[in-house]
């Protein structure tokens, strides 16, 4: 199934106090991505490590946390994203008295970890790899449909492509196909209508659809209310084909 409902979604400790349900991945059938979707308890860690193997892209959906990249320290709230290039450490910690919500992005379905012993910091943000979400300028490449450019090549990013999408009632993308690359699609609020080949399904908030090279798919909202979609590629570039079929 194309689909990973919530329900359905393997849910484990990483570390203490930051549970992950698996949105995309090896178990899912993913052979590009691996996707998850962290909270991170009041006074949880993630502790400064790195992958030399694969950058990561880290999205906080609500809250905020203290995250220390390359020698930087610095604070981000929701709406803001980070991507630690291979090689490059990074780490976060909730001193808030509230949860924190993260999606947490790998363009490589077996990323290798290797934890570092945190050095000094320097208080401020890097010239690249983070986004702020106050400083976002939406396009609308169809009606009713805005988008939110959040991680690409501007951000330093090789193989990662990350856009949040808002669609008003009765919007609708194209129907399409990547021929060379998966796309995952994360209904991150409201409800969806996914096209997936010749089927349809419905997303809810927490679902997520992975679309496999040369398969045909496309989103609409079919509600009266706004619904928000993450969509993730594996590379910066994704070839792009619309078709017209019903």
């Amino acid at each position: 199934m194309p689909v990973t409902r919530r329900n359905d979604q393997i849910k484990q400790d990483r570390f203490p106090g930051v549970p992950r349900h698996s949105l995309t991945g090896v178990e899912t059938g993913s052979k590009m991505l691996m996707v998850g979707d962290l909270i991170f308890e009041p006074g949880a860690e993630v502790p400064y490590h790195h992958h030399p193997n694969a950058e990561e892209t880290q999205y906080l959906v609500e809250g905020e946390l203290d995250c220390t990249l390359d020698g930087y320290r610095f604070k981000i709230g929701a709406g803001d994203a980070v991507l630690a290039a291979p090689g490059v450490p990074h780490g976060f910690v909730n001193r808030s008295p509230r949860p924190a919500r993260m999606i947490t992005i790998f363009p490589h379905n077996a990323p290798l970890q290797e934890f570092v012993t945190p050095g000094r910091f320097k208080d401020g943000l890097p010239a690249k790899a983070v986004t702020l979400g106050k400083d976002l300028v939406p396009t609308e490449p169809y009606e009713g449909v805005k988008r939110f450019d959040i991680i690409g090549e501007q951000q330093g990013a090789r193989s990662t492509l990350l856009r949040l999408l808002e669609f008003s009632p009765r919007a609708t993308t194209p129907a399409h196909y990547h021929p060379e690359t998966e796309e995952s699609m994360f209904c991150l609020e409201g409800e969806l209508t996914a096209v997936y080949g010749r089927d349809r399904h419905r997303l809810v908030a927490g679902d997520m659809l992975t679309a496999a090279p040369g398969v045909r798919h496309g989103i609409s909202n079919p509600s009266d209310g706004r619904a928000v979609l993450l969509a993730i590629h594996p590379t910066t570039e994704p070839v792009t084909v619309v078709t017209d079929e019903d």
